[in-house]
């Protein structure tokens, strides 16, 4: 009977899984923030004439600051076609920003560089002042080990924007 009980004893233990919720001990961190993030933005700007942008932009975490009200600082680069009543051209921007938060909810605010594209001059040239200037303030939502960005606010080239992306 011993040998019998050890043997039923073996097996419950083989068969036994773990359970997802024994992963992690209480106090451990919540999973970080993907580092990489692929984004489509659209942007409109109405200040006197109408202008519109899409951007496509890859971004990548450079500094992670785990116990700070600044979460992270990221650098991003990207381009894409931008469309006013006669003129069009593209749009090349890089920036560096700093992300807040540890949930799911961030504020996000940047500033960088961006070379316009004239297609009907066929020459880059800045839209405003002489200024190659870039930069944005706004909302994001990326979760924690999440897949999905959600990006809203108010920046140049993008004017009022919307964006949504891909983390991995």
């Amino acid at each position: 009977m011993p040998k019998l009980n050890a043997i039923v004893t073996a097996c419950f233990f083989l068969m036994v899984e773990k359970s997802p919720g024994q992963d992690s001990a209480p106090g451990i961190c919540l999973p970080e923030i993907r580092k990489n993030v692929i984004t489509l933005t659209a942007g409109t700007w109405v200040p006197e004439d109408f202008y519109f942008s899409l951007l496509g932009s890859y971004e990548r975490m450079i500094i992670q600051l785990p116990r700070s009200f600044i979460h992270s600082f990221w650098v991003r680069a990207g381009a894409g076609p931008w469309a006013g009543w006669g003129p069009t051209g593209v749009n090349y921007v890089a920036t560096i920003s700093a992300l807040t938060g540890r949930r799911a909810s961030h504020f996000e605010i940047g500033s960088g560089a961006v070379f316009t594209y004239w297609s009907d001059k066929k020459e880059f040239d800045p839209m405003i002042n002489e200024r190659y200037i870039a930069g944005f303030i706004g909302f994001r939502y990326q979760k924690p080990g999440g897949y999905f960005v959600l990006r809203t606010g108010l920046g140049w080239p993008d004017g009022i924007y919307l964006s949504i992306g891909y983390c991995f």
